[in-house]
């Protein structure tokens, strides 16, 4: 995979993170996830796991949460998302609705799950992040679609057809 590519689409998706809105609102649409969900679908394991790891780190810090929450939400999304290429059709969308659904759903679990667990940790209500996921979604649809026309720039797979 290039690195410069992959550099531009985190800092694009994570400034419209910032510029569109955060996670706490109802109908706020999770651009990273977004991203991670389009390297995980076309980069190998070994490269989605650190790839995902990165982009939830970059949330982090821009985000005014504990570091390493979405660094592990995304590291487990590239886990079940990455691989499954014999499975799954990477250019259908209604691939990309359902995994980025799925994605959203365990965003949105994992975050309740924290913010219960942690004394500090403001718990967001479970109904907003699944609104949230299901935004996601419906966005990524078109998101994923444009993604998928400068997947070639990107070069995940060097030597492997898919």
């Amino acid at each position: 995979m290039r690195w410069l590519p992959y550099i531009l689409l985190a800092y694009v998706m994570l400034g419209l993170q910032i510029g569109l809105g955060g996670l706490p609102r109802a109908g706020a649409v999770n651009f990273v996830l977004i991203a991670a969900v389009f390297v995980s679908l076309n980069a190998t394991r070994s490269i989605a796991v650190p790839a995902c790891f990165g982009l939830g780190l970059l949330q982090d810090l821009a985000s005014i949460g504990p570091i390493g929450t979405y660094a592990l939400i995304y590291s487990i999304v590239a886990m079940l998302i990455a691989g499954t290429d014999r499975a799954l059709s990477a250019e259908h969308p209604l691939t990309h609705f359902v995994i980025t659904l799925a994605g959203g759903i365990v965003t949105s679990i994992v975050l309740w799950l924290h913010g219960k667990l942690a004394r500090y940790g403001v718990s967001s209500p479970m109904s907003l992040t699944m609104v949230s996921a299901f935004y996601s979604a419906v966005v990524a649809m078109p998101a994923l679609w444009v993604l998928n026309r400068m997947r070639k720039y990107f070069r995940f797979r060097i030597g492997q057809r898919r």
